[in-house]
């Protein structure tokens, strides 16, 4: 057999096997399928497609191609191992002839075992490829604790997570920050939310883009437009504990972006930062997690040097900062815990199944509880994970002072306004704090509601550029005199009437700031009443996605099945047997077994005007009197009437 002159030629002369090792291994090979062989070959040297299969080699593949393009001459497959060996040292040989046939494997090398040659894109990109050093890293971790132990603390950072999250978008509920022209989240505002949170700017950052990314956050585009939850929030909070978690965790495997490193100057919820190689290398980085065993972690130099190793071309600046920040996240999130994956962080890197996430998570999750302690001095202990109403309710009445396994809140006068903002009234936070406190609720406290509960809404604000109005003339005076509103340009109307230059939002904020208790009322004189679940905006539309796909390992063998028929196509001669006498139903059955076997057939077929032509094609769906088939010749999927084929017979009978 003469040697072949092309990487086609070489691709004709491999087996099924070895075309699905080339697939497998460059999977943009795939879509679209390739016609034929040599259509497979065109696609596989072009610059694209060689540099995203160099992404995705290791360094000892890409050192031994480099040795294999060193010269434009052909290369014996021994002077290729020879040249890397002299390198690596004598005991790399095995390694280097299993790089050589991976990497003839891959279509980056092509020829017979005497005659190799490295296409031409690839000679081009590999000229300087530096040695990896050996002995080549390997990924061998630490216990790093029991299994019980890592899944119970990654669990209590998975509570904490969700219930960030739902803190922040019930906040934003009732206060919406605005988004910037060019989209965004204000600075201010950011630092606003972190104060507000009780949380530092890392943890903030990861609740704002990680509720984005989940599609529970979006910019409501009205004309003056403020980021709000979506109403898929509502119904993500009817879902379980585990469940939102697994939600949150999905979201942030293909968040574009690395909210951990934000600091006070990081423009959130802006796409200019996106990288779309992130999510992939934080799914490299959670993939070499899942390799060790369970309870086993690895150091951070380990990871980066088994990465580097693996994806040289990917390593550099980038890769360094997304595995410090995937480590980070994943811990505060409850991925990784420790530096090793729990168990349901194992699940979702592995089978990206949310449901199967949700119940390993469940199992370590503490029992929500249905009491809280409240204390002389206004603060409330929740000794563990509330139910998700009671927290929200709690949430609205006091601020969260501290967290961790029991949580802290304080209540105030500005927090007792805010459930009073929201449509409470003093019976209900008196009913609240009755039915969950397991100790008798202090009289200080009792007196604290009822009193800003009876000043809440005696001054009223509303639009002029704003207004106050007050049933009490004194106040009404107190406020126009009170030196510390000045800047607000207050001047009288009337009695009980003051306007303002400032608007309703300054207005608020500086009268409850000299001590009023203001309330905004609407146009006919109702006070307004900001309950969290009122703002919501649609959440965006994410494409479909078919359940019923065909898996890899499938669409890969056909795809071989139509090469091999592209080739048999293309240099099919002569007439075909058997292709006329037969009967519709004949031509049903041989199409329908066709269709079964996934195999391609010659079809003879009349046209409008009589005449008879024939091709190969890969019958699809047929039904009605219609076939739907792929033709082979014209690389289309067409529309064939049954009543018009004139014969069928498989393709292999024409070859035989």
């Amino acid at each position: 057999m003469s040697r072949p002159r092309s990487l086609a030629d070489d691709l004709r002369r491999r087996d099924d096997a070895e075309l699905t090792t080339l697939l497998t291994g460059r999977p943009d090979l795939v879509h679209p399928a390739p016609s034929d062989i040599t259509a497979l070959a065109t696609r596989a040297t072009t610059g694209p497609s060689v540099v995203r299969c160099l992404d995705n080699v290791d360094g000892l593949l890409l050192f031994v191609l480099s040795c294999a393009a060193s010269t434009l001459d052909s290369l014996d497959a021994a002077d290729i191992v020879s040249r890397a060996t002299e390198v690596l040292g004598a005991e790399a040989k095995d390694a280097c002839q299993r790089a050589l046939d991976d990497l003839i494997g891959l279509g980056l090398i092509w020829g017979d075992g005497d005659a190799l040659n490295v296409v031409t894109p690839a000679r081009e990109l590999v000229v300087r490829s530096e040695p990896p050093a050996w002995p080549l890293p390997t990924a061998i971790g630490a216990p790093v604790g029991t299994v019980d132990d890592i899944d119970d603390r990654a669990a209590g950072h998975a509570r904490a997570s969700v219930d960030q999250v739902r803190d922040l978008l019930d906040m934003w509920s009732m206060t919406p920050p605005s988004v910037l022209r060019t989209g965004g989240l204000p600075l201010r505002e950011f630092g606003i939310t972190c104060r507000d949170l009780g949380l530092d700017i890392p943890a903030t950052a990861m609740a704002i883009e990680v509720a984005h990314a989940a599609r529970l956050l979006a910019d409501d585009r009205e004309e003056s437009p403020s980021w709000v939850p979506t109403d898929r929030y509502d119904l993500w909070l009817t879902a379980s504990p585990a469940r939102q978690w697994a939600d949150l965790a999905m979201a942030w495997l293909g968040l574009q972006r690395l909210p951990s490193t934000a600091t006070e100057r990081t423009q959130l919820l802006n796409d200019d930062g996106d990288r779309r190689a992130i999510p992939v290398l934080r799914e490299q980085v959670l993939s070499l997690l899942a390799e060790l065993p369970h309870g086993h972690g690895l150091n951070v130099e380990g990871i980066r040097d088994i990465l580097a190793f693996r994806h040289p071309r990917r390593a550099g600046d980038l890769m360094t900062r997304v595995i410090d920040a995937t480590l980070f996240e994943s811990e505060m999130l409850g991925v990784t815990s420790a530096g090793a994956l729990c168990t349901a962080g194992r699940a979702l890197v592995t089978t990206r199944d949310t449901a199967a996430s949700a119940a390993a998570i469940e199992k370590s999750l503490v029992p929500d509880i249905d009491h809280i302690i409240i204390q002389a001095d206004l603060t409330i202990v929740a000794p563990g994970p509330l139910p998700a109403a009671a927290w929200r309710e709690l949430r609205l009445v006091a601020d969260v002072e501290s967290r961790g396994h029991a949580t802290v809140f304080r209540i105030s006068e500005k927090s007792v306004r805010r459930a009073l903002d929201a449509g409470r009234d003093a019976a209900t936070i008196h009913a609240l704090l009755t039915r969950l406190s397991r100790t008798p609720v202090p009289q200080p406290l009792t007196y604290l509601v009822d009193d800003v509960a009876r000043k809440h809404g005696s001054v009223r604000v509303g639009r002029a550029l704003g207004y106050v109005r007050c049933d009490n003339p004194e106040t009404v005076a107190a406020i126009l005199a009170d030196r510390r509103l000045r800047d607000l340009g207050l001047s009288r109307l009337a009695d009980t009437v003051l306007v303002s230059q400032a608007d309703v939002p300054e207005l608020i904020a500086d009268l409850r700031s000299a001590g009023y208790a203001p309330a905004v009322e609407s146009a006919d004189g109702v006070v307004v009443v900001r309950r969290p679940e009122d703002r919501r905006t649609p959440a965006e539309r994410t494409r479909p996605v078919t359940v019923s796909r065909r898996s890899e390992g499938s669409l890969i063998d056909a795809v071989v099945r139509g090469l091999r028929a592209g080739e048999r196509a293309a240099t099919a001669v002569g007439p075909m047997p058997d292709m006329t006498s037969q009967s519709p139903s004949a031509v049903v059955a041989v199409l329908r077994a066709a269709m079964e076997e996934s195999r391609p057939v010659w079809l003879g077929y009349a046209d409008t005007n009589g005449t008879i032509t024939t091709q190969v094609v890969d019958p699809v769906r047929l039904g009605g009197g219609v076939l739907v088939a792929y033709d082979h010749a014209t690389e289309t999927v067409r529309t064939f009437s049954v009543s018009r084929v004139t014969g069928i017979t498989d393709l292999d009978a024409v070859d035989a």
